[in-house]
């Protein structure tokens, strides 16, 4: 199988995007798709906490302290906000569901333009036609949600069933083994389980972006770049596997950080509020490098499976 024959049939133009090396495919050299990333992650923040910013505003607008008041130690006036604002807390949820639902397919869009741009270059770029590259990745991204939708679906199917199978069977061997082995040590094998299911999950997920990178590289369709997925996940499951592991959890460690420093800051505004809002978009940027980071590993590993394959 050749690298061609993965790739679109379509006649290439002289302005079309084109793949750069194994190699060169590095997020870091990518700032601007990085902060395209991050601009649409505060968007999609934004439109989610605006309801719940006007329920808040409704409630402490004519507060001197404004919302300080929600964060007075003891937590009464916060509890006394979500007992009498339930039913338009009920709606700020639903409609935040809804916003976050959204949100999860239309950013395989964004996150198939960052993965074309790790992976391509345009000839016009060198001569700084940078306007016409953007609109040629957005074009590229718009070609590939398709195939991204088709995966997000086959994948969360298989990840639900996975968690729904893992949980049902260490249920099953805790009762199993409460009998003869003792409480303690039943729930311990209940753990084991769990935890065995979970890490399935995160197996699964690595497949999945594997073969989202699968769609970008070769402009295959879902089930196809998931055959492509697997086999690159399969050649170094381990390595692959930590990769991703690594950044997720770096990932996380920003938002502790920012969680600790909200939760000293309290409702205090002026200057600490100005420095937490930095700190919370640091954790934004932060955050989407590391994912673009990932993402330009899975196009890397995608591309050097398949030249391994027809070497």
């Amino acid at each position: 199988m050749s690298t061609a024959a993965l790739e679109d049939d379509a006649p290439r133009r002289r302005d079309d995007l084109v793949l750069v090396t194994t190699p060169a495919m590095r997020a870091r050299r990518h700032p601007f798709a990085i902060a395209a990333l991050w601009a649409w992650q505060t968007a999609m923040a934004l439109l989610v906490a605006w309801p719940a910013r006007g329920l808040v505003q409704a409630a402490y607008g004519n507060d001197p302290r404004g919302d300080a008041a929600l964060w007075a130690p003891g937590g009464h006036a916060l509890l006394d906000w979500l007992w009498r604002d339930a039913h338009g807390l009920r709606s700020v949820v639903g409609s935040a569901e809804i916003a976050l639902g959204a949100a999860a397919v239309l950013g395989l869009v964004p996150m198939a333009a960052v993965m074309i741009a790790i992976a391509h270059t345009r000839r016009e770029r060198l001569e700084g036609r940078w306007s016409a590259a953007v609109v040629e990745i957005a074009a590229g991204a718009l070609r590939a949600f398709p195939a991204m939708a088709l995966l997000l679906v086959v994948v969360t199917i298989a990840q639900g069933v996975v968690v729904a199978t893992g949980l049902a069977l260490a249920s099953a061997v805790e009762s199993a083994a409460r009998v003869g082995m003792g409480e303690a040590r039943a729930q311990q094998l209940e753990g084991v389980v769990a935890i065995a299911s979970f890490a399935a999950v995160s197996v699964l997920g690595v497949v999945h972006d594997l073969a989202r990178a699968a769609v970008v590289r070769f402009r295959v369709r879902g089930f196809r770049a998931l055959l492509l997925g697997a086999r690159t996940f399969r050649l170094a499951p381990l390595t692959l596997w930590w990769s991703w592991a690594w950044r997720a959890a770096a990932a996380l460690a920003p938002i502790l950080v920012g969680a600790a420093l909200a939760s000293r800051a309290g409702g205090r505004g002026g200057f600490v509020l100005l420095v937490l809002a930095a700190v919370h978009q640091a954790v934004v940027v932060a955050r989407a490098a590391l994912h673009a980071s990932w993402w330009a590993k899975a196009l890397r590993s995608v591309d050097a499976s398949l030249r391994r394959a027809i070497a």
